[in-house]
């Protein structure tokens, strides 16, 4: 009976302590939050990586980092697979070495923060070294198979304390029948993968017999429209089938989104200053290079590697990351150089080219003001790799320089627009707009000064670490009239034998 009792009181008092409990348990969740805003609080002001501003969070930091200087997290994070450590040593790389924004988002590795001299803080408690670099939405826990081994956890408990799961089993019976068991896994795993590599193998094949059927019976009905029987049936059955065509139901979603970007490449042909100065350089040279090898970087739709076999190269090798390049091969075919220029597409980096050494390297990589978000350090690291004693590249000199214009006209669209946008006031947008650069054409009458030279770099022997300077100029004031902007240009040199080219992106 007593048993009876005293269950009977527990069950009187449980509503009162469920009811208190979850009055607690609210009071600890408000608690949490006023926690948590203090700690925000009491963090240092997150110093920005390449100005003297600074924000609350290094959340708002790494935000400003990417809309304002261009420099994405995400993107670095991606492209050189890195982890926490690695992000640590980037932080205090940059806060250390001070490089440009588009200097770290050009680097096609993380050689320059490799060093573990950079897991030193620069600044003490830095926000951003506190940032949970791994906590990303971009962020995924399986593998691209969709498989997820979490194994972690066990292996090192039973590690640890193999006596609280497996009684007297000595250590090394339990690291060694671990490894039994993850060497099982790997097996199974392994032999999943390659039956799913022959299931995918045997998809793919079946897709490209139901294409090849398709496109020969639309051939044929289209030549027999034509009146052409058989016989146009037959021929067509024999024609050259471009490569588009050719390419694998895996590679089609990239070949039609490719599309999409086509415009850049009518935008870089149209310009006719930069291809005709290329198309100069290597016809007019054609003595040059004669019976030589020349390696095409970024070929994009091949202009300048049918440039060069044009100009009398013996072979051109173009290389391009993009799918642009199975376009390029066409265009290749269709002019009727396949026998001099060969196509490959990859990162440089990674690709295995049919030459080990090559007499002249040609790429179009210049950026904004000559370095910004250009790929010359793929460039060099492929001159270095690869270019022939006594080679050249293609251009082999570059040049920057700034010169002061007045333009009242052009300062004032900038500025006056602010005052009234539809009816509204919006001066605070003045002063953003003056710390930012832009891309203009600028016309000579403009120009106040005497331009100033800053850079000169020799392609055939300046390293990435020259791009990174510091430099004095003084700009000589030649008429009387109101400073409204500096202006920076570059100007590019192709000093081959026969006849020297050059062309410049300064005033007009």
């Amino acid at each position: 009976m007593s048993d009876g009792g005293s269950s009977s009181s527990d069950d009187n008092d449980m509503p009162e302590l469920v009811q208190g409990a979850r009055k607690m348990k609210v009071s600890d969740e408000d608690r949490e939050f006023e926690d948590e805003d203090k700690l925000i609080d009491s963090l240092k002001p997150a110093l920005d990586l390449f100005s003297k501003k600074t924000f609350r969070t290094a959340e708002e930091c790494i935000e400003h980092c990417r809309d304002v200087h261009g420099m994405d997290l995400n993107v670095l994070k991606k492209r050189h697979n890195m982890d926490t450590f690695s992000y640590i040593r980037l932080i205090n790389y940059i806060r250390t070495e001070l490089p440009s924004p588009g200097f770290v988002m050009a680097l096609s590795s993380d050689s320059k923060w490799e060093d573990d001299k950079f897991m030193r803080p620069v600044i003490e408690d830095d926000p951003l070294l506190m940032y949970n670099f791994d906590d990303d939405e971009d962020s995924y826990d399986e593998d691209e198979n969709g498989f997820g081994i979490d194994i972690s956890r066990d292996l090192n408990d039973q590690i640890e304390n193999p006596r609280r799961k497996l009684g007297a089993e000595s250590v090394e019976d339990v690291v060694l029948r671990v490894r039994r068991e993850l060497q099982q896994e790997m097996d199974t795993l392994h032999r999943q993968l390659q039956e799913k590599e022959a299931e995918l193998a045997r998809c793919r094949e079946d897709m490209l017999k139901m294409r090849t059927a398709a496109q020969s019976l639309f051939s044929g009905m289209e030549e027999g429209g034509k009146g052409g029987g058989a016989s146009s049936s037959s021929a067509a059955k024999g024609s050259v089938v471009t490569v588009g065509d050719q390419k694998t139901v895996e590679e089609d979603y990239s070949y039609f989104k490719s599309y999409a970007h086509y415009s850049i490449h009518l935008e870089m042909l149209s310009d006719k200053v930069r291809t005709e100065s290329y198309r100069n350089a290597l016809l007019k040279n054609s003595s040059s290079l004669a019976g030589k090898r020349v390696l095409d970087i970024g070929c994009g739709t091949g202009i300048l590697s049918m440039f060069a076999a044009e100009g009398g190269a013996s072979n051109v090798v173009g290389v391009d990351c993009s799918d642009i390049i199975y376009q390029a091969m066409d265009i290749v075919r269709e002019n009727g150089l396949q026998d001099k220029v060969n196509l490959v597409k990859g990162r440089l980096e990674e690709t295995e080219l049919p030459y080990d050494s090559f007499h002249y390297i040609v790429s179009e990589w210049m950026g904004y003001f000559l370095l910004f978000e250009g790929m010359l350090d793929s460039v060099l690291a492929a001159r270095d790799k690869y270019l022939a004693p006594g080679g050249s590249m293609i251009p082999n000199r570059t040049t920057i320089s700034l010169a002061a214009i007045s333009d009242e006209k052009r300062y004032g669209e900038l500025l006056d627009f602010w005052d009234n946008v539809y009816g509204y006031k919006m001066k605070c947008m003045r002063a953003p707009i003056l710390e930012e650069a832009s891309v203009e054409v600028v016309p000579s009458a403009s120009v106040c000064s005497e331009p100033a030279l800053v850079l000169d770099l020799d392609l055939n022997t300046c390293s990435v670490e020259d791009t990174q300077f510091d430099t004095h100029f003084t700009l000589n004031i030649t008429r009387d009239c109101n400073l409204t902007a500096i202006v920076g240009y570059f100007d590019t040199y192709f000093d081959l034998e026969q006849e020297k080219v050059s062309f410049s992106t300064g005033p007009q």
